[in-house]
């Protein structure tokens, strides 16, 4: 190899190092994070299609669903499920409510939304440094869009999830994906699209009131 070979070599991996660079965001994981909670700020109601992919390697089963999300500031959330068709999940304000009418006999968990305090796991935003710490891992192409990569752990102690990464659009920082390991070590997967941010939501939505005959158990 001549030398003017070496030289354009060594310019070319220094051009695809940069560009590399570039987008895996220069700009710093807080910067990023800065980003989110402007994304956040921006909004008062989300609507998105989701699908969940729930992962269990202790039984080495895997099952994915399928919906519609609604949320709705400041704490209002639900998800409504195709698949499995009827299932609910809705923060209402007080309570999470999870509701299962497929079992035999239809069951309603709920858990007080204060043992799980902060915005809803699945939206990300609102004091993302004050709640999460991690790294900006880079960037990839994700359900069509460029995404920075973020490994984020919490910070509180008692939170229901160990790790979390998530997928954040590289020019709105809005949250596209999230993948979170939990207390069990099962992974929970989370991918939003057809998204329609401020949304008209009735705010009646996010009420919940099992039917009759229904099984509620309180979460531990």
């Amino acid at each position: 190899m001549t030398k003017l070979e070496r030289t354009v070599l060594v310019l070319c991996f220094a051009l695809l190092t940069l560009w590399r660079s570039c987008l895996a965001g220069e700009t710093g994981f807080a910067e990023v994070l800065a980003g989110i909670d402007r994304w956040y700020e921006r909004i008062n109601s989300l609507s998105a299609a989701f699908t969940q992919l729930v992962e269990v390697p202790a039984l080495e089963k895997s099952e994915r669903f399928r919906g519609r999300l609604y949320f709705l500031k400041p704490r209002f959330l639900r998800l409504e499920y195709d698949v499995p068709r009827g299932q609910l999940l809705v923060a209402d304000g007080q309570w999470y409510w999870f509701y299962m009418p497929q079992e035999d006999v239809p069951q309603a968990m709920r858990a007080p939304m204060e043992d799980l305090p902060g915005a809803p796991l699945y939206l990300l935003g609102g004091g993302m440094a004050e709640r999460f710490e991690g790294r900006l891992v880079g960037s990839e192409e994700h359900g069509g869009s460029l995404c920075r990569v973020l490994d984020l752990e919490p910070k509180d102690p008692g939170a229901h999830y160990k790790s979390l990464r998530a997928w954040v659009d590289s020019r709105t920082f809005a949250t596209r994906s999230l993948r979170y390991i939990d207390e069990s070590g099962n992974f929970n997967t989370f991918d939003l699209s057809r998204t329609e941010e401020n949304a008209k939501i009735d705010p009646g939505r996010f009420s919940f009131t099992p039917p009759p005959g229904t099984q509620i158990l309180d979460a531990d």
